[in-house]
């Protein structure tokens, strides 16, 4: 997910690592630290939260090395926000610093209630609202005269970052693990992130995702009331906007809008935006540098236009300004050089949770980033570098290669290609006629059309605003037709076509040359767990039948320009050229030939052939056990072979390639050797040729195919766990 840098971003980049400016104090990065300041506010700004707020209140953001890092931190905060309280309550007990205040001292109730501190059981201190614990150090202050140093000496003793999230937990009898939940397409770094706090993986719980691969809001509404009904505190809900795989953009909005039904309730948690990958599309929300532009004259089709956003992801990304805290990746869509990543804050004061100084030295000054992270300050240069040259994000970013993707296969005899996301005629129920006709609409006035055209016909440009991935990647998977004209089934052997297709276009291999690839594809298992009802409805698409995860492929388009100069048809039909050639791997085994076949013999008395089993070929798809008769002089040599060698295994097979079905029909031409051929090895040792096996019978004959087998071994096979 890199693409070429932009030209500023690498200029700030260069230039300032020439001075190796490290923003963990402004004495090692004097001019860096204030920039990383007014990139923090930029970013604030671009993703929707009021910079023009100027209390405390006021969002703030940085830098990071990453978004794993910037993951990592939220939930750290997240942590400490949910155990503040606590730890608050503990310095309020009789003979404790603040005893002085637990009789004054009230606070409202998520559910708007009021109450003293000092009277709110665990319950309620682990559900205040994220403002009201932000908002008590300035109430101390302010009401009762107590010094954020003061506050700061007194609460160490107290906070999660000293004692550790059992002691407090103990203390409170908080038996049941806090919960942390994040959408089902989550990035890897949250379990290892919460692994990493002490949280511990095993409490970051999926969010079940719905066919679009989007955060499904009623199991969200479901796993929430259960943590109401049993009293089980929740840290935060993590809504992924675009996702690393399917560029999914979870409902943030209906997210908010559950705290806000859980919060009259007495449930309270943060909600965490992990916008990594989506973060910059917010810029397409933005009118500031829109004003007085109209459409160019272009004779070339050089024109660029902005990326059309669906209403959904529109939407979502309005509703970032109500996310606690959100993750920003600039090295992804953001166009700078690795490793840039951003943690923005809606209230500046979230940060304080995580501070290692007193807040007091820094609440005059927040230049001074050192109680955070340390990051270089040539991440700051290049973002502001960006910035400055650049200006708006969104004409940067255009419509990608969905509509190649949605048409490819049309009037094409072998090649299935589904994108993970219908069409709007598909995904609104329409008829099979519908569908089509609105497929031959966009093959005919979308794919290929000149950019500029395209922007001026409305009709068009309405049904490209709905189509396609939520953001810029596009997820779709592959299948073929039989040779005999219908779909595979096999979800196993369309999993093999799509693994295929990948291994041939991208790099897997020390000795693999990226000369010989004519483009770049990602590939990504949907687990059938994970995923359930998308991975089921994909798979109904693609006309196959299984329970097995499916593999699926991902283009990702971080070029700017994919429309430029047919670009985006050169791609598609390199990829349908590559597709073409795996299809007849792919039919050569799913296709009944004459063969030679090889069985097993065993039996010293009354013979019996066993067929060798193969689950990637067709001919071979079969458990398959046969009684026959065997010449009486082969018999003979069989045994005396045998004798000689008991461990050995001796074949029958066929002198001719053969089909199936005449061996069935009871003889074959048959000849009988020791052991299998080997490539690059002396033929095995030949006893007998060109007799003949009559009175043939099958006792067994089980299909293998991937539908028929389960998906586990059972019990009695699997080893004991030790």
């Amino acid at each position: 997910m890199t693409y070429d840098t932009s030209m500023p971003a690498l200029l700030g980049y260069l230039a300032t690592t020439l001075y190796n400016p490290n923003n963990v104090a402004t004495e090692a990065s004097p001019l860096t630290s204030v920039m990383e300041r007014e990139v923090g506010l930029q970013l604030c700004e671009m993703l929707g939260y009021d910079v023009s707020i100027t209390d405390n209140s006021r969002p703030w953001g940085h830098i990071t090395c990453g978004g794993s890092i910037a993951n990592l931190e939220s939930i750290w905060a997240a942590r400490n926000l949910k155990f503040y309280p606590l730890s608050l309550a503990c310095a309020l007990e009789p003979g404790a610093p603040l005893e002085s205040i637990r009789d004054i001292f009230n606070v409202e109730l998520c559910d708007g209630e009021t109450k003293l501190f000092s009277q709110l059981d665990t319950w309620e201190l682990l559900n205040l609202k994220p403002e009201t614990v932000f908002a008590i150090p300035e109430r101390l202050e302010n009401e009762f005269d107590i010094s954020s140093s003061f506050l700061s000496a007194v609460m160490s003793k107290y906070l999660i970052q000293n004692l550790g999230k059992d002691v407090l937990e103990k203390k409170y009898n908080v038996t049941k693990p806090t919960r942390y939940f994040v959408g089902g397409t989550k990035h890897y770094s949250w379990p290892k992130g919460a692994a990493i706090t002490g949280i511990g993986s095993d409490n970051i719980k999926d969010i079940p995702v719905d066919i679009n691969a989007r955060l499904d809001a009623s199991k969200l509404d479901q796993l929430l009331q259960e943590c109401l009904d049993e009293k089980r505190a929740v840290y935060a809900v993590v809504a992924i906007m675009g996702s690393t795989e399917h560029g999914a953009v979870d409902p943030l909005k209906d997210v908010w809008e559950l705290r806000n039904k859980y919060q009259k309730l007495g449930l309270s948690f943060a909600i965490h935006a992990d916008a990594a990958w989506g973060g910059y599309f917010a810029s397409l929300l933005r009118e500031e540098h829109k004003v007085g532009r109209g459409l160019p004259i272009d004779p070339d089709n050089k024109y660029v236009p902005e990326l059309a956003l669906s209403d959904h992801t529109r939407t979502q990304l309005d509703h970032l300004k109500y996310a606690d805290s959100i993750t920003i990746d600039p090295h992804k869509s953001g166009y700078i050089p690795y490793p840039g990543g951003g943690l923005c804050y809606r209230d500046g004061r979230m940060r304080f949770l995580v501070t290692w100084l007193n807040p007091d030295v820094y609440k005059d000054s927040d230049v001074n980033l050192e109680h955070l992270l340390w990051q270089p300050g040539f991440l700051t240069e290049s973002l502001v570098y960006t910035r400055m040259d650049m200006g708006p994000y969104s004409e940067k970013l255009c419509l990608a290669m969905y509509t190649n993707w949605v048409t490819m296969d049309m009037g094409d005899p072998n090649l299935i290609v589904i994108p993970m996301n219908p069409i709007p005629a598909e995904r609104n129920g329409g008829s099979q006629e519908e569908i089509q006709k609105q497929r031959e609409y966009i093959r005919d006035h979308i794919v290929c059309r000149p950019n500029l055209e395209l922007v001026r016909d409305d009709k068009a440009m309405a049904l490209v605003r709905e189509m396609g991935s939520d953001l810029s990647i596009n997820a779709f998977a592959c299948n073929f037709r039989l040779a005999n004209g219908e779909i595979n089934q096999d979800v196993v052997e369309s999993n093999y076509l799509n693994t295929r297709i990948y291994e041939r276009l991208s790099v897997t291999k020390i000795e693999d040359n990226i000369f010989d690839k004519p483009l770049f594809i990602m590939s990504t298992s949907m687990e059938q767990k994970v995923y359930d009802v998308c991975c089921n409805n994909l798979k109904r698409r693609l006309g196959v039948v299984g329970d097995q995860d499916l593999e699926i492929l991902v283009n990702c388009v971080m070029s700017p320009f994919p429309t430029v100069s047919n670009f985006t048809k050169s791609v598609a039909d390199d990829f349908k050229t590559i597709a073409h050639e795996e299809i007849e791997r792919c039919l050569f085994r799913n296709t009944v030939t004459e063969d030679d076949f090889r069985f097993i013999l065993q039996g010293t008395d009354k013979p019996y052939l066993t067929l060798l089993p193969m689950f990637n070929m067709a001919n071979y798809r079969h458990q398959l056990i046969l009684s026959c008769e065997i010449p009486a002089n082969v018999m003979d040599i069989y045994r005396a072979e045998r004798a000689k060698d008991p461990s050995a295994t001796f074949f029958v097979g066929t002198t001719k390639d053969v089909k199936l079905d005449s061996i069935l029909a009871g003889s074959f031409d048959a000849m009988l050797e020791k052991g299998l051929p080997v490539k690059n090895q002396p033929a095995p040792p030949r006893y007998a040729s060109n007799f003949k096996v009559t009175n043939v019978k099958v006792l067994k004959d089980s299909p293998i195919d991937s539908k028929y087998l389960d998906r586990a071994f059972p019990d009695y096979i699997s080893p004991p766990i030790k």
